[in-house]
């Protein structure tokens, strides 16, 4: 006959088995949703200066200013396992020493339960001449699964 430890193990297991399959059904729920948002970013204004690197051995910089209007609309992209969105504002250029350079011009936390819609207008200092600009962001969930888009 089982013991008492015995009986208690398999009903430990049972209980973690059970909570496993209930946390992969929930994961499962929201794991292949599309993300997807329309993001307005436009891009008005770039200016671009040779500066003084007074870091360096007399070497001279390049300093940009950047004028530009991002506005989205993530509410669908807020279900029951996302509790925050990582949003940031990306530019990548190309060098002669590297092909590819990202650098992070504006980042934001958007909590559940704040105005998901976004409307920012915005100045920014950037140093680059060719760039791409990009607006991602992190879905950050209470199960843990990831997911991204852009």
């Amino acid at each position: 006959m089982n013991t008492l430890l015995s009986r208690a193990n398999s009903l430990f297991a049972f209980t973690l088995s059970v909570m496993a399959a209930l946390t992969l059904g929930c994961i499962l729920t929201t794991a292949f949703k599309d993300r997807s948002a329309p993001v307005r970013l436009h891009v008005s204004r770039i200016l671009l200066k040779k500066v003084e690197d007074f870091t360096g051995p007399r070497k001279r910089s390049d300093l940009g200013f950047i004028t530009f209007h991002i506005s989205a609309d993530l509410e669908k992209t807020f279900d029951w396992n996302v509790k925050q969105l990582f949003l940031y504002l990306s530019a990548e250029y190309s060098t002669k020493s590297n092909a590819v350079n990202q650098v992070v011009l504006w980042d934001k936390i958007l909590l559940r339960g704040e105005n998901p819609k976004l409307d920012l207008k915005d100045n920014f200092v950037y140093s680059t001449e060719k760039n791409a600009f990009a607006c991602p962001w992190d879905a950050m969930g209470k199960m843990p699964c990831f997911s991204n888009a852009a």
